[in-house]
């Protein structure tokens, strides 16, 4: 396929195999999307499968990528329906919101909106274990994970410590952002993704 704009930018003319469309008074705009929370997912799943510190550890970043990148593409195409210039509104482009502020800020804007029938609870059970959830990814990235730890000195607590690592049953940051993403959906009346499988 050609694109091959006319002079003035008033027309486009696209050639394909079948033939030939010009289009005269309209620039159409052309978007580019990628999905990633459903592969995030998947990723997290693959590292649930089996026991020890390394596997919770990846299973925690990639538990929490896949409930980041959900909430933009649930706007973006469930809520927004495709119009993506409204994006800004509730994405500002420069925004390094954290995601715990970000998802409760969203959800309760949507809803005072009236694009979305209400937030989920942000009392509940979901949301505490997500917010630790959270706190751990940040730690694991951010180094805090690597804090030095002595019982006679005390200089603060690695987050999460290798104990939270080890300790942690295989599926559990996944089952935290599966009720997470169920609960959102519940909530705002909207359904599940396909790929949103309990483990």
């Amino acid at each position: 396929m050609t694109n091959e704009p006319e002079p003035g930018g008033a027309s486009l003319k696209l050639t394909t195999a079948a033939g030939t469309l010009t289009l005269t008074g309209f620039v159409p705009t052309l978007w580019q999307t990628a999905n990633y929370a459903g592969r995030w997912y998947d990723d997290a799943i693959g590292e649930s499968k089996t026991g020890g510190a390394d596997f919770r550890r990846r299973e925690i970043l990639f538990a929490v990528a896949a409930a980041e990148s959900y909430l933009f593409e649930w706007v973006r195409d469930v809520v927004l329906k495709f119009d993506y210039r409204a994006i800004a509104l509730y994405f500002p482009p420069e925004s390094a919101t954290p995601i715990r502020d970000k998802w409760k800020h969203i959800a309760q804007t949507l809803a005072s909106d009236g694009l979305i029938d209400a937030a989920p609870n942000f009392g509940g059970t979901t949301w505490a274990d997500f917010v630790r959830l959270v706190d751990f990814r940040n730690g694991l990235l951010h180094g805090s994970a690597s804090r030095p730890y002595s019982t006679s000195i005390s200089i603060g607590l690695p987050v999460p410590t290798m104990w939270d690592l080890d300790g942690m049953p295989p599926g559990r940051s996944v089952r935290i952002v599966f009720s997470l993403i169920d609960e959102l959906n519940a909530a705002a009346g909207t359904s599940n993704p396909l790929w949103l499988i309990p483990v």
